[in-house]
């Protein structure tokens, strides 16, 4: 396999994290190989499955979706939102021995790039800029892991709850500034890190201050109000 053929998908990869959710599905198509095809998930189904985990490695570069585990008496563990770009099963890639999975379910519908692992790895190893990148993307996100865990230790429940609406609307308001949550209370609170108890608190709360709406049941913020909260909290 040529250099050209490696290069391929660090060229993808390249148009997506320029334009993030804008990325030009027509020219992402016309890099393709044999080795990487696109596929269209809808929304609340999963991306990926446990016996495709060793044989390909996803890159969904549109929409976001939730990683959970569940018990085995049925409780569930919601671990968080994704948000595009973002890899998957990279870990499993390296090592195959990884047996770490987490269920998945699409919040919206979304745009995934499945890459057979061994053209992967053999991108990692060929393209050094690919490479590079990798080792970029992997720190960042072990960096996320960590600011994560601080959070969760020093942040009372407004401050947590004040990143995770300033974190969502950064991701996905419109050219107006506006953004709607639209999530059940529940895993509002689960993505935010703070109990059912604490969200009511700080929802009544909010309202009367004006630093969020409530639209047709969900929570919606406007530019201005975000920046009421970056100026309370001091984000």
């Amino acid at each position: 396999m040529g250099e050209k053929a490696y290069s391929d998908l660090y060229q993808i990869v390249r148009i997506v994290e320029e334009k993030k959710g804008r990325a030009d599905l027509q020219e992402i198509g016309l890099l393709l190989n044999s080795q990487m095809r696109l596929r269209i998930v809808p929304k609340g189904e999963r991306i990926f499955y446990m016996e495709d985990g060793k044989s390909l490695v996803y890159f969904v570069i549109r929409g976001s979706y939730i990683n959970y585990r569940i018990s085995r008496n049925g409780k569930m563990n919601n671990l968080g939102r994704s948000t595009a770009p973002v890899w998957s099963g990279v870990d499993r890639a390296v090592n195959a021995s990884n047996i770490n999975f987490t269920e998945n379910k699409t919040l919206e519908e979304c745009i995934v790039l499945e890459i057979k692992t061994a053209y992967f790895l053999e991108a990692v190893e060929h393209d050094g800029r690919f490479g590079l990148y990798m080792i970029k993307n992997t720190i960042d996100k072990m960096t996320d892991i960590s600011e994560k865990s601080d959070r969760l230790l020093f942040y009372d429940a407004n401050e947590l709850f004040a990143y995770f609406i300033i974190k969502f609307w950064e991701d996905h308001h419109d050219a107006a500034g506006d953004c709607t949550i639209e999530m059940k209370n529940a895993n509002l609170a689960e993505e935010a890190g703070i109990s059912a108890r604490s969200l009511y608190r700080i929802l009544n709360a909010w309202r009367k201050e004006d630093l969020i709406s409530v639209k047709k049941g969900n929570i919606a913020v406007s530019s201005g109000q975000i920046n009421r909260l970056k100026e309370r909290f001091d984000f």
